[in-house]
């Protein structure tokens, strides 16, 4: 379930296998399809999808059998890559045909089976799991040629639901999607980021189509893939198969809660080890401190995966003992230890890409990440932590991640502020949204004391605070590199902005300890900063620091998404060379919408030039219609960022 960290991190090794000879048929179907006239499409276009059919069989015992058959062209070389298919398998997944096809412009006909496929696992930070992978490339993927694959597969599903994704990355001429249920059941279909389809009946079987969709564009800035493909949601309900259907949130909810219900027991281990970490711990906030970080930082992430284990987690006990676990493991764990000093806790299910579920999203079993919500009682004293929810019923809930081990507790990663997660609880479940940190929750400040030389050199200190989500993104970047490796890493963030450079200093504070600010200090002496020109010297007041963007003038079709609310402020002081005096400073930027606003401001006093600035992010969604907004934003800021003060040489 722990996608959060590597569950997609699939090897790439070992892509190409052995190939037969061009001696091979090609089904009817496929030749039909070769023949068809592709259409037009965009310049840019790799490849078009011909055909992307499934079928879904139910059979009376609940098994399910999948068919699956898709079709590319390609139109360009980088299309080559529709020629690789991923059958992905567990032990209750099992794949049980596969077989692959390409007919090349010159009419070459090549065939690869089962036997032909690579066979390859997981290597993210799975100790061990069952997921693995048939790979199947064909060859002859040349541009014009067809390439098809057909596969089918036998699964037993935990819960009773199937997905159509109706778009992707190449355009689609024709989708088809069939469903087949045993007679007495009963099916439902919710659509997501499109209207509503109905399916035709045919033969008993239930048959939606579409034709010529179009693909999804990658736009700057746009929110993930899931978040905006169009997709079919279907479940299936039979009274004879109880325990994996469900109508509702509610419902899949008290689904999730049974399947872990026994998960948190309280052993003797567990009460002795909560009782240790917070002996000692005279309030709430001081106990609830003591338990999360020792899951955070003292339970390593390790998944183990088999079968019904990529979702019901391990006994807390047994995590306790290993010290190890994955996402639901580290919730499980630390909910069983906040249990035997008194407090109650709820899992909640998310997914790591933000918009995957919003609160219009239909009941659906698509979550790959879990963390905790964790009942406060009442004059607890952490009420105006950040990351602290009112529910009507349970009262302040405070939401924590165990698995983010540089995010401290009463923050959240970017990731989850704003997005929606299945609340479990013993009553069932809700999709509740979480919350979002504010911009000053999530803030960098930057302050430089530098001084300017005659011959335009410019050297001096810099200080950078940073907090919650930007201390996490800084000390994440950080603690895996190496004092050479930051070192270089300051050093290429340096060359971007100011020449011909020299490194002097380079401090951190509080590395190791998120529950304080990140502080990077360092100094550097940059050659030929200021520009001569005769008498004057013009110098750029915003030394460091890019904030701004670039969006393209053609028509948007997605949101803009920003990571998450921030607020980010800069302090420049320069020290004028003697004999120098300003002569020209440009103008001050301000400019304000409800999801972010900018504003600058330069003055020169003393001797000294003094540039200040300050960019706030307040909502994490850009709609379409407000980009035009943004496109100015960033202009804005942009053009901030070039200007440049004129000094002049006094007599």
């Amino acid at each position: 379930m722990c996608a959060a960290r590597t569950r997609d991190a699939l090897s790439l090794f070992l892509f190409f296998c052995v190939l037969p000879a061009a001696a091979a048929s090609a089904p009817d179907w496929l030749r039909s399809l070769a023949r068809e006239p592709v259409g037009t499409y965009a310049a840019e276009t790799d490849a078009v999808m011909l055909l992307d059919e499934g079928r879904t069989s139910v059979r009376e015992n609940g098994e399910i059998v999948s068919f699956y058959r898709a079709a590319y062209k390609i139109l360009r070389p980088q299309g080559a890559e529709v020629a690789s298919f991923n059958a992905r398998f567990t032990e209750d997944t099992r794949v049980t045909a596969l077989r692959g096809w390409s007919i090349t412009a010159r009419g070459e006909e090549y065939e690869v089976k089962e036997k032909d496929a690579v066979e390859i696992g997981s290597l993210g930070d799975e100790l061990y799991s069952d997921a693995r992978i048939k790979r199947l490339r064909v060859p002859g993927a040349d541009v014009g040629s067809v390439i098809g694959f057909e596969y089918e597969q036998k699964r037993r599903p935990y819960t009773f639901e199937d997905s159509w994704y109706v778009h992707g990355s190449n355009p689609v001429k024709h989708s088809r999607f069939t469903l087949r249920i045993p007679p007495g059941w009963e099916y439902k279909a919710a659509w997501v980021n499109m209207p509503a389809q109905e399916p035709k009946v045919i033969a008993g079987e239930y048959v939606w189509e579409l034709s010529d969709l179009p693909a999804i564009e990658p736009e700057p800035g746009m929110p993930h893939v899931r978040a905006v493909a169009g997709r079919m949601i279907v479940t299936f309900f039979s009274p004879k198969t109880q325990g994996r259907t469900y109508a509702s949130w509610a419902e899949l909810g008290t689904w999730y809660s049974q399947l872990a219900a026994s998960r948190r027991e309280l052993t003797p281990a567990i009460q002795e080890q909560a009782q240790k970490l917070t002996a000692g711990s005279a309030s709430p906030l001081e106990k609830i401190r003591a338990l999360a970080g020792y899951v955070q930082s003292r339970v390593r992430y390790v998944a183990i995966e088999i079968g019904i284990g990529g979702l019901q987690p391990h006994p807390a006990g047994e995590v306790l003992r290993n010290s190890y676990g994955d996402c639901k493991d580290k919730a499980t764990l630390l909910s069983s230890l906040l249990s035997a000093v008194g407090f109650n806790s709820y899992y909640v299910l998310v997914h790591t890409s933000r918009g995957i579920f919003t609160e219009s999203t239909p009941p659906s079993m698509g979550f790959n990440h879990v963390i905790l919500a964790i009942q406060l009682p009442t004059g607890a004293g952490l009420e105006s932590m950040s990351s602290v929810v009112n529910h009507p019923k349970l009262g302040k809930l405070l939401i924590f991640d165990p698995t983010s081990e540089l995010v401290p507790l009463g923050s959240l990663p970017a990731y989850e502020q704003y997005n929606y997660g299945l609340l479990v609880t013993g009553a069932g479940g809700e999709l509740t949204k979480l919350p979002g940190l504010g911009p000053e929750s999530n803030r960098l400040q930057r302050t430089a004391k530098l001084t300017l030389l005659p011959d335009g050199t410019l050297k001096g200190s810099v200080e950078e605070v940073r907090s919650g989500d930007e201390a996490a993104r800084g000390r994440n970047r950080l603690l895996h590199q190496t004092a050479s490796d930051r070192r270089k890493s300051l050093e290429h963030f340096l060359s971007q902005l100011v020449g011909n450079f020299q490194l002097d200093d380079v401090t951190a504070e509080n590395l190791e300890n998120s529950d304080r600010d990140l502080v990077l200090r360092y100094s550097f002496t940059a050659s030929k900063y200021a520009k001569s020109m005769g008498p004057l010297l013009l110098i750029r007041p915003r030394v460091l620091g890019e904030k701004g963007g670039s969006l393209e003038k053609k028509q948007r079709k997605y949101a803009y998404e920003f990571d998450a609310p921030s607020l980010e402020s800069d302090v420049f002081e320069i020290a004028l060379p003697a004999g120098y005096q300003v002569d020209e400073l440009p103008e001050a930027a301000d400019v304000k919408f409800p999801f972010a606003e900018y504003n600058s401001k330069i003055e020169a006093a003393s001797n000294v030039l003094k540039y200040r600035r300050e960019y706030k992010v307040k909502e994490t969604w850009v709609p379409v219609d407000k980009i035009s907004d943004l496109q100015r934003l960033f202009s804005e800021i942009n053009n901030d960022e070039r200007n440049v003060a004129v000094l002049k040489k006094t007599n």
